[in-house]
């Protein structure tokens, strides 16, 4: 594919990127919302290997689907300790304890449901393909920006391995798709455009709940 997905995808985020980069580093200015921002990650890596236990691709697992899952499971694992950590405490998935948990939920909730309705009666494995492969988009994005806001700020953490293998993911994911779906170019571009909509709405959730604690803060 030309342009690339992960470039396509960098296009259309492209303004998104300021205001995400300042909210980041906001975070990492402040370590109790610094937690709780990273156990929201950790809840959307936990949704994410949940979403792909229940798939239909799950009932034939091979190899691959049981790595990505463990995988995912493994990332919401790095982030609660890394969490927890921060927060000198044990952190459950609570609104009290993260960053917007209840829009993160609904991001995912509502991305998976809409490229599972306009995929209809497909092959079992395209939905969690299509899913993993947009969502693997976001996070490669969003990663990426994260890991230069934490060397900015000198702190002791790096996403240098999840970034690894989620950009594996991508290109196994990608891979797939090509092999089974000739519709999978402008699939992709369709849900990427399902999936844009879907961030910006969670990003207005994170800058909302940010604003709210800092007034109750002054």
């Amino acid at each position: 594919m030309n342009p690339s997905p992960l470039f396509a995808f960098e296009e259309i985020n492209r303004f998104l990127v300021p205001p995400v980069r300042e909210r980041l580093a906001w975070f990492c200015a402040d370590r109790s919302l610094h937690a709780r921002f990273l156990n929201m990650l950790s809840l959307l890596e936990h949704i994410g290997s949940r979403k792909i236990m229940k798939s239909p691709a799950m009932r034939e697992a091979d190899n691959a689907i049981l790595k990505h899952c463990a995988e995912e499971t493994r990332h919401a694992v790095f982030f609660k300790r890394a969490a927890e950590r921060m927060a000198h405490r044990p952190l459950d998935y609570s609104d009290a304890n993260t960053v917007a948990g209840g829009w993160a939920r609904c991001y995912m909730g509502r991305l998976d449901a809409e490229i599972a309705h306009a995929l209809g009666d497909a092959a079992p494995a395209l939905p969690y393909l299509y899913m993993s492969l947009i969502v693997e988009l976001r996070a490669v994005w969003t990663y990426r920006l994260y890991q230069l806001a934490l060397m900015e700020h000198k702190i002791a953490l790096t996403l240098k391995a999840i970034l690894a293998e989620e950009e594996l993911h991508l290109r196994a994911m990608l891979a797939r798709l090509k092999e089974i779906d000739r519709q999978a170019e402008p699939r992709i571009a369709l849900f990427s455009g399902f999936e844009h909509v879907r961030f910006r709405s969670l990003w207005s959730g994170i800058e909302e709940e940010c604003a709210r604690l800092r007034l109750a803060a002054e």
